[in-house]
């Protein structure tokens, strides 16, 4: 009874505690309320679609702008003149070979189609579904009862597990901080913002009858 006593939280400070773990603010919370992503959280999960276009585009493009500056400097050529003549090596096997010998020419067709195969990968992880809840910033809310969930993955040579920490509302499991899962009052009723299509998680709130719960630091009186 004294530890339960210990560890009890009301509403106001676990709204608090999963508010500093998943990092939204007062406002970024009212702007989910009323079905809106904020700029804060549009800013936090842009990067997840810059950093795979970005590698994508430098995967593709680098080795045609390497090979072009290449044959600018070998034939003296403009970097305007150098890439048709790029191109037509690359469509004519036999000139490849004859301008840069078997093993430049080798090295020229290894290095430019691993870099494309490399800006497929970074392609298929784009995030399409995220980027178009970036771009229409909706955010849809669901209520249940929420579970914080471990997950463990074994690793070889006996090293420690990896693991994986995850929020549970029915058949939606939403990944998360180590922090978040300790934040979370498990079992009870919350308010979960997420984006419709992507289904990443924005903000949760646990739920009221009454009225809503107001974010604000603990020891701090605050009206719904």
């Amino acid at each position: 009874m004294i530890e339960d006593a210990a560890t009890f939280r009301n509403k106001e400070q676990v709204l608090y505690d999963l508010s500093q773990a998943l990092h939204f603010s007062p406002e970024t919370l009212e702007e989910n309320r009323k079905g809106r992503l904020s700029k804060d959280q549009v800013k936090k999960l842009a990067p997840l679609c810059i950093q795979p276009a970005v590698l994508t585009f430098v995967f593709a493009v680098a080795p045609f702008v390497v090979w072009t500056w290449i044959i600018a400097g070998r034939q003296q050529l403009s970097m305007g003149n150098a890439f048709p003549a790029l191109l037509t090596e690359l469509t004519h096997v036999n000139d490849l070979f004859e301008a840069h010998g078997k093993m430049g020419g080798v090295m020229m067709l290894g290095s430019i189609i691993v870099s494309l195969a490399l800006a497929a990968i970074m392609a298929f992880r784009m995030p399409l579904s995220l980027y178009f809840d970036l771009l229409e910033r909706k955010v849809e809310a669901r209520e249940g009862r929420v579970v914080a969930r471990e997950e463990q993955i074994n690793r070889p040579n006996g090293r420690d597990p990896i693991e994986k920490y995850f929020f549970s509302l029915r058949y939606l499991n939403m990944p998360v901080s180590l922090a978040a899962y300790r934040a979370l009052d498990a079992g009870s009723v919350y308010i979960v913002y997420l984006l419709p299509r992507s289904e990443v998680l924005a903000s949760i709130e646990p739920k009221l009858d009454d009225a809503a719960v107001a974010l604000s630091a603990p020891g701090q009186s605050s009206q719904a």
